[in-house]
């Protein structure tokens, strides 16, 4: 059976006070109210418009302040004014997507019980598109974008209504929990970071070798020479680094560190953050092995 034309007061004044409860704010316009939750089906049938430009704006709503916050939340400019970021670049957009994909906005109309308030045509009726993921996604794109142009775009509202309706920062400190950037990372809790960093499934487990000086010998001062090497695949690629030190418990951890800055993207603190394989650790600085290096680039 086709819905009336419109929702009824009571209806109408229960879907304001649900909204106004998830996203802060009251849409005043019954008018607007009512296109939010016109299906295009029931829209054709009873010759009104539809939500679908409510949907289509409050996609793009979305995509804009999910950034927007998600950046605030995670990102800053460093004291040499460089922008970095807490998470790895690419699970921002893993971040975005479990945020506004069509589960994850549908699980919220669940949550506030709307989805009853849809006006639909005898098609969608007839096929209980009203359960259907997707178009209770939709129903929330348009409720989103529909505060858009009640508001005439008020930023401050929209963020809100955002991060609100989407709880996202409760939602982020879950996410990026094992997947934080640890900038406080260095040397000497490298070993212990990167294992960490396998355990939480980000990468495989490192392994490392060892070459002493009963094969390599000593430096000019005397001091022993130790060379470690591990390798380790993450989700882009696989790494491997190779540090030569005065002793093996150096070369251990400034191996460590140097793929935990190629794993993050962040740069060597302790020299320079060119890309190489084998490296030297001597008298606190890193730097790159250059004549190893050339040789690894003939081999």
């Amino acid at each position: 059976m086709i819905r009336r034309t419109y929702l009824s007061r009571l209806e109408t004044s229960e879907a304001r006070r649900i909204i106004k409860e998830r996203t802060g704010y009251s849409i005043k316009s019954s008018i607007i109210l009512n296109q939010v939750f016109r299906r295009s089906s029931f829209a054709a049938e009873t010759g009104q418009n539809s939500n679908e430009i409510f949907e289509f704006i409050g996609d793009q709503v979305l995509s804009y302040y999910v950034v927007k916050i998600v950046s605030k939340r995670c990102g800053s400019l460093s004291f040499t004014d460089d922008y970095t970021f807490r998470i790895r670049e690419n699970r921002f957009t893993q971040i975005k997507q479990a945020l506004v994909n069509n589960e994850a906005l549908s699980k919220i109309v669940d949550e506030w019980d709307i989805a009853k308030y849809l006006l639909l045509g005898s098609s969608d009726i007839k096929n209980e598109v009203d359960k259907e993921s997707k178009v209770k996604a939709d129903l929330f794109e348009a409720i989103i974008g529909a505060i858009a142009i009640e508001s005439e775009w008020d930023s401050e509202i929209l963020e809100n209504a955002v991060l609100k309706a989407l709880n996202i920062d409760e939602k982020i400190t879950d996410m990026i929990e094992s997947d934080i950037m640890v900038r406080f990372f260095d040397i000497d809790n490298a070993v212990t970071t990167l294992k960490e960093t396998a355990e939480s499934g980000q990468c495989t487990m490192p392994e490392y070798e060892f070459v002493g000086p009963e094969h390599i010998g000593y430096d000019s001062d005397g001091n022993p020479k130790w060379i470690c090497t591990s390798s380790l695949i993450n989700d882009k690629a696989g790494i491997t680094r190779q540090v030569l030190a005065s002793s093996k418990k150096d070369a251990k951890k400034a191996t460590a560190y140097l793929i935990l800055c190629e794993h993050f993207g962040v740069q060597n603190k302790y020299g320079p953050n060119d890309w190489f394989v084998s490296w030297i650790y001597k008298n606190g600085e890193l730097l790159p092995d250059r004549k190893s290096n050339v040789e690894l680039c003939k081999n």
